[in-house]
């Protein structure tokens, strides 16, 4: 969600290079200042969280997670959030019980106890933040009750005419009113990398600027942990939402979660997504309806005057424009579904990796880089010792044919050998071949 707040900030802040939006935000001063909640009490038993940030006027801030295999491996969850820390936040419901939350990590906050969300009771979310501002939002109650009766996957073609698998869920409701529907989805996946041997570098005792040469040991040893098979894990990083006709008395069938190209390496093994269905009310539809329309390509650039974003909280000040975000309260269902490649495509060839994982060799060794003196420019690859020094590349066998540029090793790309650097080594406890 605060991507897209952030989206519709940098927006308003380029009115010299586009036509102005009109998002009742002052000046870039006030725009920092905006308290950011994101919040959703639900009817699982378990320590709830609410997370608070201010508003940054950064377009995007994740950090590119482009593979380069000539530079470092960089922590593309390095967290750039302005978070708000020190804020003393509760929940307090219909009946007078009040739950109150601890700050867990910066920003985060997750409630003393394990509660649920019971039907019939009405909750109230209230944050004073360290500088003694107070917010609250509007009294928020579960609307009803719906399970994911069945979750499945068929090949489909996407409205842009790609093949590939449609994750689908037909619904039950059980009680209550139930017409808005949000669904968001965790997928976990099998990644098996393409050019892992038992063997990797070692390399020890480095010293680049030694005179006058480079010392070094590198040695060909077992690898020491799992690298061949590993885990990726996405979540759902758009919004979906449903509606059910009839005033929710009739099930839904076959509404599309998710759809992946039969091209995506993520399902080229195994699959697995978890699908959570959440039952909103009205209020909760129109927000993240509006949410959705904003980061939809073009409709910033509208002639639509969209106006500041309004949600169900407020500052107690009667300040509006200070806080952006929504509490919302909400039944859930979850359900698991496994698949394979071969289910579907089964006399076709997997999905690419996703890199080009061409063999390459370079000399071990390399100049001492404190020689003194003038000296040309290098025509050869960096050396073998500086991309281990770097964790750049993975072992696959000797050169048995050197040449000029070449030396005693063929490598690829960490990427191709080591499937760390596209997830984790531990099997998922949930995760079933």
């Amino acid at each position: 969600m605060k991507k897209f707040f952030l989206f519709i900030t940098c927006i308003s802040l380029l009115a010299s290079c586009i036509e102005e939006v009109d998002l009742g935000i002052e000046a870039d001063d006030e725009v920092l200042k905006i308290l950011i909640i994101e919040a959703t009490l639900t009817n699982e038993l378990k320590n709830h969280t609410v997370a608070l940030s201010r508003m940054d006027t950064l377009v995007d801030l994740g950090i590119d997670s482009v593979y380069n295999p000539y530079t470092p491996i960089r922590d593309i969850n390095r967290d750039l959030v302005r978070y708000e820390t020190n804020a003393t936040v509760s929940i307090e419901n219909s009946n007078g019980t009040t739950y109150s939350f601890n700050e867990s990590s910066p920003g985060i906050y997750e409630s003393d106890i394990q509660f649920a969300a019971e039907m019939g009771n009405s909750y109230q979310l209230s944050i004073v933040t360290s500088d003694g501002k107070k917010y609250t939002s509007t009294d928020m109650e579960i609307e009803g009750l719906a399970s994911i009766s069945n979750i499945y996957a068929e090949k489909t073609t996407s409205e842009s005419g790609a093949e590939g698998i449609g994750i689908f869920v037909d619904n039950t409701v059980e009680t209550g009113n139930v017409q808005n529907l949000r669904y968001t989805y965790d997928e976990t996946y099998k990644i098996i990398a393409p050019n892992w041997v038992p063997n990797d570098f070692k390399l020890t005792n480095y010293d680049p600027c030694a005179l006058p040469v480079v010392t070094y040991d590198l040695e060909i040893i077992e690898r020491e942990e799992e690298q061949q098979i590993c885990y990726g894990n996405n979540l759902s990083n758009s919004i979906i939402q449903a509606r059910q006709s009839n005033l929710g008395k009739d099930n839904i069938k076959k509404f599309m979660v998710r759809f992946i190209d039969k091209q995506n390496f993520i399902i080229s093994h195994r699959y697995s997504i978890e699908v959570t269905q959440l039952v909103s009310g009205s209020t909760s539809y129109s927000f993240y309806d509006q949410l959705n329309n904003f980061s939809q390509t073009g409709s910033i650039f509208s002639q639509v005057q969209p106006g500041f974003l309004e949600g169900n909280l407020s500052s107690d000040d009667g300040r509006q424009g200070s806080v952006i975000g929504f509490f919302d309260v909400v039944s859930v269902s979850k359900n698991r579904l496994f698949f394979n490649y071969s289910d579907f495509y089964a006399d076709e060839e997997l999905p690419p990796y996703p890199f080009n994982c061409s063999e390459l060799t370079a000399p071990e060794s390399h100049d001492s880089f404190c020689l003194s003196g003038p000296r040309g420019p290098n025509p050869c690859p960096q050396s073998v010792i500086q991309q281990v020094d770097l964790n750049l590349i993975s072992y696959v066998k000797p050169n048995v044919n050197e040449g000029r540029c070449q030396g005693p090793h063929i490598f690829v790309p960490k990427i191709c050998g080591d499937c760390t650097v596209l997830g984790s080594n531990v099997e998922p406890a949930f995760w079933v071949e």
